[in-house]
């Protein structure tokens, strides 16, 4: 009997440490995020600060240069909105995985609709795709799919803002393997170095921050597309292309 006592206080005790250790974890992940939004509008706001005080001291600018003066702080404006709205989403989607519906629907006719509509997008800038699958009509996968046509949306638009590509061409593959769908997004551009590889899905990394204010990123992106793999039960990572840029894998498992 006493040892049957000693094993149950044994494992609360191991409970309320795994619970204190999980609210911890929690807590920091706050504490990093707040960090890296302060930090992200520091620098746009910094700027803004810096252009209207010439705006206010310099009174002999010429017309010219306060219509740039003007452009500039409306970019940097822009920017800040823009990070400020893709933090809103991504606490919106984690907010949302409680209650989204998913219900099944056939992985072929799920990459074919995405294959045609990015297709039809991407010929619009003189960009490519090539794609192919090999999926069967009976092969299901059950997701939500507006928020995996939102993953889809970040990757592609992610090769068309970071490729550095004029002659941007991008791969897109589809098979099934041991239980999953895989999804594949490949382009031919500079790609990533090896060091960021597996960093790009954290939040609020980027691989270049000074191309990240050019293109206007959030560094939340790729952070947002995890969260929803991740909820759908599959996995996302990065790799190198043997077309020369960038690649990323997702998975969906299959229903049974």
């Amino acid at each position: 009997m006493l040892s049957r006592r000693t094993n149950e206080i044994g494992d609360l005790y191991n409970h309320f440490n795994e619970m204190e250790e999980r609210l911890y974890q929690a807590h920091r992940e706050q504490v990093d995020m707040i960090a890296a939004i302060a930090h992200d509008l520091k620098t746009p706001l910094t700027t803004i600060t810096g252009f209207v005080e010439l705006l206010s001291i310099q009174k002999d600018l010429t017309k010219l240069d306060t219509q740039d003066y003007y452009e500039l702080i409306m970019k940097k404006t822009k920017h800040m909105v823009e990070l400020i709205d893709a933090f809103s989403m991504y606490t919106k989607n984690e907010a949302m995985f409680e209650t989204i519906a998913m219900i099944p629907i056939a992985a072929h006719k799920l990459f074919d609709t995405i294959a045609s509509e990015y297709e039809t997008e991407l010929s619009g800038f003189d960009f490519r795709l090539t794609w192919k699958h090999t999926f069967n009509p009976n092969q299901l996968i059950r997701i939500n799919e507006h928020m995996i046509r939102r993953v889809f949306g970040n990757l592609f638009s992610n090769a068309v803002r970071y490729s550095n590509s004029d002659d941007l061409h991008v791969y897109l593959t589809g098979y099934v393997q041991e239980g999953y769908a895989y999804f594949q997004l490949e382009d031919n551009g500079v790609g990533v170095p090896n060091q960021d590889l597996s960093l790009l899905f954290r939040k609020f990394y980027t691989v270049d921050k000074s191309r990240q204010m050019s293109n206007g990123g959030s560094g939340l992106g790729l952070a947002s597309c995890k969260l929803i793999i991740e909820h759908h039960g599959g996995q996302i990572n990065a790799f190198h292309s043997n077309h020369g840029g960038l690649g990323i894998r997702f998975t969906l498992p299959l229903s049974v």
